[in-house]
């Protein structure tokens, strides 16, 4: 672009000043930007496929690694398969240099090992205890609730293992 520029009554055209071209950082694909579509549509067609084939449903659900190991081949595969792609994105020669700046690794450790534990069972125990009250009874409230990470230590030291 061609600016004009008056400076004691003269005209001077200076050079053409292009901006840099816009990049695009971050910018979500439609798969991306429509994920939660995309999980609401896979939910309700695993409702309908269970619905309609309970017979596939349960030879799928029959599919084991070792007998009553309960690790289900089709959902270990897929979590694979949603895995990958991240890991293939991790730079594995930068994972030396994350002792040289803790705090990122120090906030991670404490959210996902001190905070989110605790705030899961909060959750539990509002789900099952009082949203879900009406629907289950208060013995599988608490079978369901116990599944929380807290509340299986708080077993085990009440039972002396700990």
């Amino acid at each position: 672009m061609l600016r004009a520029v008056l400076l004691c009554g003269k005209r001077i055209m200076t050079s053409q000043v292009a901006a840099p071209p816009r990049q695009e950082i971050g910018g979500l694909g439609f798969f991306e930007r429509y994920l939660s579509i995309w999980v609401a549509l896979c939910m309700g067609a695993g409702i309908l496929l269970g619905k309609a084939a309970p017979g596939f449903i349960r030879g799928l659900r029959a599919l084991e690694f070792g007998r009553g190991s309960q690790i289900n081949v089709p959902i270990a595969a897929l979590i694979w398969l949603m895995i990958t792609p991240m890991m293939m994105k991790v730079d594995f020669s930068a994972v030396r240099n994350v002792g040289r700046k803790p705090a990122g690794l120090i906030v991670t450790l404490l959210v996902n090992w001190v905070v989110k534990p605790f705030s899961m069972a909060l959750l539990a125990w509002a789900f099952f205890r009082y949203i879900f009250a009406g629907f289950i009874s208060p013995s599988e409230a608490d079978q369901y609730a116990s599944s929380s990470p807290p509340l299986p230590a708080r077993q085990w030291s009440s039972s002396g293992a700990i």
